[in-house]
């Protein structure tokens, strides 16, 4: 038998999805579907309305009477919705409502969409790394707990969470050691370690990551990526050198090339 609890969180996704249903257009789920090449199905709703329909939702159908772990529960639960909006729309409470309840211990929960398949494409992982993982690890400094545990997820099974673990931080990553003693030495350890794998989305998660993070200190960037460029794609190296002198971009390039080259 059902608890009351899981026909009351039925009972609230199915008046999401109703809600977004009545927003959705042809046009904008052609638009989204043809851009995203496919990789996840869209209702057809453009997030400003998503964002607008959740906050709505929220406070007028009955997830803001919830208690807060009943709430957090919710908010992962749309995750499983098939479409793109409903996870966009876990992403949103999580990032819009309820950041400021998520802690170190729900790492983990937060973790498990990603081994779960909750999320995995690009457009999904992007938006959950950025809104939700990023704001978090920025309030959580200068302790670096989270970071460390986010960070840890290098070795995960699942591409899209081994990409998180460098694009949670794009956003931190400009401010190098600002953020804590050891930071620069945690994400290129990351990267060194997510380079192992050559599927194109955790290359080019690590190419985000570098670039930003020269920015904070380019002489170490330059010298982790001419020391690991036989592990790089092409496209992971055009997004590392992006905004570096051109004389060092000519550098990397070049060198990229040799190394390809003895593949």
């Amino acid at each position: 038998m059902r608890s009351s609890s899981s026909r009351t969180d039925a009972r609230l996704v199915h008046a999401l999805a109703t809600r977004l249903d009545a927003l959705a257009t042809e046009k904008s789920r052609a638009f989204w579907e043809r851009y995203l090449k496919g990789v996840v199905p869209f209702r057809g709703v453009p997030m400003a309305s998503i964002r607008k329909a959740v906050h709505a939702w929220w406070h007028s159908e009955g997830p803001s009477a919830l208690g807060v772990p009943a709430q957090k529960e919710l908010a992962l639960g749309l995750f499983e919705g098939r479409f793109c909006e409903d996870k966009l729309a876990g992403t949103l409470v999580l990032q819009e409502i309820l950041l400021a309840e998520l802690t170190l211990r729900d790492v983990e929960a937060l973790g498990s969409l990603f081994d779960r398949e909750l999320i995995a494409d690009w457009n999904t992982c992007d938006w959950f790394c950025v809104k939700v993982l990023g704001n978090l690890l920025a309030r959580e400094l200068p302790s670096r707990a989270v970071a460390d545990e986010i960070a840890s997820w290098r070795t995960a099974r699942t591409l899209w969470q081994r990409r998180a673990a460098n694009v949670a931080f794009v956003n931190l990553a400009k401010r190098g050691e600002a953020n804590f003693q050891g930071f620069t030495t945690l994400m290129l350890n990351t990267c060194a370690v997510t380079l192992r794998s050559e599927e194109r989305f955790a290359q080019t998660g690590v190419g985000w990551l570098l670039r930003e993070l020269a920015a904070a200190d380019c002489d170490r960037v330059l010298a982790f990526t001419e020391a690991h460029l036989g592990e790089m794609s092409r496209e992971a190296v055009r997004y590392v050198v992006e905004r570096m002198p051109k004389s060092a971009q000519a550098r990397v390039v070049s060198g990229h090339k040799r190394a390809s080259a003895r593949r």
